[in-house]
């Protein structure tokens, strides 16, 4: 039933798919671009990806979509915030980008009468979340930088700090992430090749990591 995940970190592999069915744990599949749960939605327990692809997405009063993450690692945990939230539905969605497995553990299964298990989920928990608050105040800092140069700049060397690899996300899904629009995203990496400053090929970038630094 389950996926390696930090979640289930010190729960012992023989006893944890009987231990999660007796909490109420279950598998669910979802088709492409099917929705797990929708903006707006209250939460009802926290999801594991096990396979597949799925994006949170957050869509703004005028319709326009900002994707602010997105989950391909098997074992990742998301929707867990708004699981210890009272009376707070989803400010985001989250979708099936491509068919998708999910794990979805009721908020009971965290209530500490369950006894020893709740309590291990409960510390796992604290420790993801500690974990997302990081990758958050990253993201404020780049959503917070001053021109689309310095969101590229702050992204790519987050992604690739030695100057070199694949990033995740292609030029719609990177303009989604960093909240501008594609035509200016790719006005300005052209920009910003002609100038030497970075090379790309597809997802493939390469740049010189030091002389980034200097346009922050």
């Amino acid at each position: 039933m389950t996926a390696d995940s930090m979640l289930f970190r010190g729960i012992d592999d023989s006893k944890r798919e009987r231990l999660l069915r007796e909490l109420g744990a279950e598998r669910r599949h979802y088709a492409a671009d099917s929705y797990i749960f929708h903006q707006e939605e209250e939460s009802a327990g926290v999801y594991i990806l096990l396979a597949g692809s799925v994006e949170v997405e957050r869509i703004s009063a005028s319709g326009r979509r900002q994707m602010i993450n997105r989950f391909t690692e098997p074992g990742t945990v998301f929707g867990e915030v708004y699981t210890f939230l009272e009376d707070h539905p989803y400010d985001f969605g989250c979708v099936s980008r491509k068919e998708s497995e999910v794990l979805f553990l009721p908020k009971t299964a965290f209530d500490r009468r369950n006894g020893e298990i709740a309590d291990r989920l409960v510390r796992n928990m604290l420790a993801i979340m500690s974990q997302k608050a990081y990758f958050l105040n990253l993201k404020m800092l780049v959503h917070s930088a001053g021109s689309i140069r310095k969101k590229i700049i702050l992204y790519v060397l987050y992604e690739n700090p030695e100057g070199e690899g694949m990033l995740p996300l292609n030029r719609e899904e990177l303009a989604a992430y960093l909240a501008v629009p594609r035509p200016s995203l790719s006005r300005e990496l052209g920009k910003m090749q002609r100038e030497g400053l970075i090379r790309t090929e597809g997802k493939y970038v390469r740049f010189d990591p030091e002389v980034l630094e200097e346009f922050l």
